[in-house]
């Protein structure tokens, strides 16, 4: 839902400029190329490729595990929402530069520099003329699966808050970090400091947006696909855990406790058998994840 402070505003500002408010799809996609949703264009991706010539908005619930080894570091999220503005069979890209400059001066953010692709200048003197800094990047290059294209990336200082797309060469899809937009609005030096977050270790903070998802969506526990990320999620939180949580999966929690205790015990006990074993091997026959494994191999130290 696009609510609050910000939500107000670019709620405004997207219905003054005609993008209808689509509703957020099931963080699990349509078809097979993802386990999860991982960016707001995706549950359009048929409208994106077909003939369709119409716009649109959404506040899309993501989830991403390829930087799950850095999620606690301040910046890096699983579970995030990209808000989104959208044209189908069409190059609104004028139209929505235009729009975000407007957003942006509603909420005073302050923009450092775009960062745009040196092969498309024209859509760099869009941003130059409304007084922004230009950057040419080689690297601003975006895709999802066959589709992609030259973007041009936000930048406030070294976060960045935000890209425009242009799809298939005649689309524009235009996303923005939800989380993001609250931490330069909220002045945090963190994004799990933001108002968006539970006061709690920063795992926890992160892990449980993406658990309460899945839980909605029917998605638990197991040693397969979505439910393997589960698993895993509820492991990388029992540490940092203060015991007073209040969750809507906390019987995952009881339950996944008493495996992982289970697990490590006997994985102590064959320690010095097959410790030349790789972090696969010991999951595929223990049951033991990787965060786990460094656990087991800090037994040999003491």
């Amino acid at each position: 839902m696009i609510d609050g402070y910000i939500g107000e505003i670019v709620s405004r500002r997207f219905l003054e400029f005609g993008y209808s408010l689509h509703r957020d799809s099931s963080i699990i996609p349509k078809d097979n190329s993802t386990l999860f949703i991982c960016s707001g264009m995706q549950q359009f991706r048929d409208r994106f490729v077909g003939e369709d010539c119409g716009k649109g908005s959404s506040l899309q619930s993501c989830i991403r595990t390829k930087d799950l080894e850095l999620v606690g570091d301040g910046s890096h999220l699983t579970y995030f929402e990209m808000l989104g503005n959208f044209s189908f069979g069409r190059n609104d890209y004028e139209e929505s530069v235009e729009l975000w400059h407007l957003i942006i001066n509603d909420l005073k953010i302050d923009i450092t520099s775009i960062h745009c692709h040196p092969d498309r200048q024209d859509l760099a003197i869009m941003w130059q003329k409304r007084g922004y800094v230009v950057v040419y990047n080689p690297d601003c290059i975006w895709s999802d699966g066959d589709i992609k294209g030259e973007c041009c990336e936000m930048f406030c200082g070294d976060l960045e808050i935000g890209n425009l797309v242009n799809p298939v060469g005649h689309s524009t899809d235009v996303g923005f970090g939800w989380e993001r937009l609250h931490q330069v609005v909220e002045k945090k030096s963190r994004i799990d400091k933001t108002s968006l977050f539970i006061d709690h270790h920063p795992i926890v903070a992160d892990h449980s947006r993406a658990l309460t998802m899945m839980y909605c969506c029917d998605i638990y526990p197991s040693n397969k696909r979505r439910g393997y990320v589960c698993r895993r999620l509820i492991r990388r939180m029992l540490p940092f855990l203060r015991g007073d949580e209040n969750f809507i999966f906390n019987e995952w929690i009881k339950r996944e406790k008493d495996c992982r205790e289970k697990n490590l015990r006997l994985g102590r006990h064959k320690w010095n058998k097959y410790k030349h074993k790789s972090q696969e091997w010991w999951w595929e026959t223990f049951g033991i994840l990787p965060e786990e494994f460094q656990t087991l191999s800090k037994t040999e130290e003491k």
